[in-house]
């Protein structure tokens, strides 16, 4: 298992850089448009978001290259082997916090506001995000096929977009008030987690 988790890292060290370098500068480009804290919210969830849509384009490439047919080989069984994903995707956590950490340095530096809660709700986001794209997409995609995860991709950006443009300021105060809060956030996030392994685990076996 540890070889296959190795196998996605790399191979999301090894794609196309120029594609990926645009999806983040874009990303954090976002976080300098303005003063107002909703940049700084767009930027961070769109950073978190493209971490795991990075981490998805993976299993495109398994897509192309008919990766299943040699993966069925392996002396792994197939609960190993879509947990290797999860567990690939959340070492990428640590990124996608650090990332949001510095964005917010350096508007700090830059603008001289911070608000604790927007600061907090992205903080949250950043650990979320990744993992949360990448259980629904594992799922799909294990059910529909990996080029599927093109289509979720371009959709999950669209209504993203639409929905951070037009979320009223009032609100993110309360988005931020809420991560006060995790046992309201945690059972819902592992209630997801664990649907979607099962889910995979079931997809995974039903087509080879």
């Amino acid at each position: 298992m540890k070889g296959l988790i190795f196998k996605d890292l790399l191979l999301m060290v090894k794609m196309n850089k120029k594609v990926v370098c645009v999806m983040y500068v874009f990303a954090a480009a976002i976080a300098f448009l303005g003063e107002n804290e909703r940049y700084a919210l767009m930027a961070s969830v769109f950073f978190s978001l493209f971490i795991g849509m990075h981490f998805m384009m993976t299993m495109t490439y398994d897509g192309m290259s008919a990766w299943k047919q040699y993966e069925w080989t392996l002396p792994v069984s197939r609960c190993k082997i879509i947990a290797g994903k999860y567990l690939a995707c959340l070492s990428l956590v640590p990124v996608s916090v650090a990332g949001t950490a510095v964005m917010y340095a350096v508007r700090y530096g830059i603008y001289g506001n911070f608000s604790l809660n927007i600061f907090r709700f992205s903080m949250t986001a950043a650990v979320l995000l990744p993992v949360l794209w990448c259980c629904v997409c594992l799922a799909l995609a294990q059910w529909f096929g990996y080029m599927s995860v093109q289509y979720i991709r371009m959709a999950g950006v669209l209504i993203l977009v639409v929905s951070v443009n037009r979320m009223p300021e009032e609100l993110l105060p309360l988005l931020g008030n809420l991560i006060q809060n995790p046992l309201a956030v945690v059972p819902a996030v592992l209630a997801v987690v664990v649907f979607s392994y099962f889910a995979s685990v079931a997809g995974y076996g039903r087509k080879k």
